[in-house]
């Protein structure tokens, strides 16, 4: 099991960025490559905002067949990008379950060591429906709804294709519907966005150093516009 660890030498307050990325069988071909593509720009791109590299901290969790950590828990500025590969089926309630004890070990090592931190991130992208089982799957997305309603994450749920389940997607978020790609070439504007979108994050004042504080969110700050790469 990975132990959250920060560097306590950068004394700013963190921001938890954690992307759940569908990586199974049908995101074989052009959409496995374009998601490669586009994390090398974000890993890329969020280095060069002097606050976002030293604030944001990046997890990437996979799920194709089983879920897991690709890349654990790093600053921005030290950030690199996993080769992900595509096979299996589409375990997303293992991986809700997994990105959310990441998000608390890491809380807790905040807090161990005195470092200030804002609302954190989920970012869950799929291209189809869940495979779990329906049981399994309902207390992972209770859990998740319920982690967003005592404000201690905020979620973004987008979809890949025609035949992502939107609806699904869109029950995990009790803040926002799910958005679809606008097409397998949106991946790059998509991370774009996000590497934006820390950095406005990581310019706020509003700090929590508990989860019943109020939080920085999406609505609290002025994020660009996802219109280039995004389809309600």
């Amino acid at each position: 099991m990975f132990e959250p660890r920060i560097n306590e030498e950068n004394p700013e307050p963190r921001v938890a960025c954690v992307l759940l990325l569908d990586v199974s069988a049908s995101m074989s071909g052009d959409r496995i490559n374009e998601l490669n593509e586009g994390l090398r720009l974000f890993a890329t791109d969020i280095k060069e905002d002097r606050l976002a590299r030293k604030r944001t901290e990046i997890l990437v969790v996979t799920f194709g067949g089983t879920s897991q950590v690709a890349a654990p828990f790093e600053e921005a500025q030290h950030f690199v990008a996993p080769h992900l590969t595509a096979s299996g089926g589409t375990p997303v309630a293992s991986a809700i379950q997994l990105g959310l004890s990441e998000i608390n070990q890491q809380k807790q090592a905040y807090k161990n060591a005195g470092v200030e931190y804002y609302r954190p991130w989920m970012i869950v992208m799929s291209d189809g429906a869940p495979t779990d089982y329906p049981a399994e799957l309902q207390a992972a997305v209770d859990e998740l709804r319920s982690e967003q309603q005592r404000r201690a994450v905020t979620v973004f749920p987008i979809g890949v294709g025609g035949d992502a389940d939107l609806n699904f997607l869109s029950s995990l978020s009790t803040e926002r519907p799910a958005v679809s790609l606008r097409s397998v070439t949106s991946f790059s504007d998509f991370f774009k966005w996000l590497s934006a979108s820390m950095s406005q994050v990581s310019m706020s004042d509003t700090q929590v150093a508990g989860d019943q504080s109020l939080a920085t969110s999406s609505a609290q700050v002025a994020l660009p516009s996802p219109s280039g790469w995004a389809t309600v």
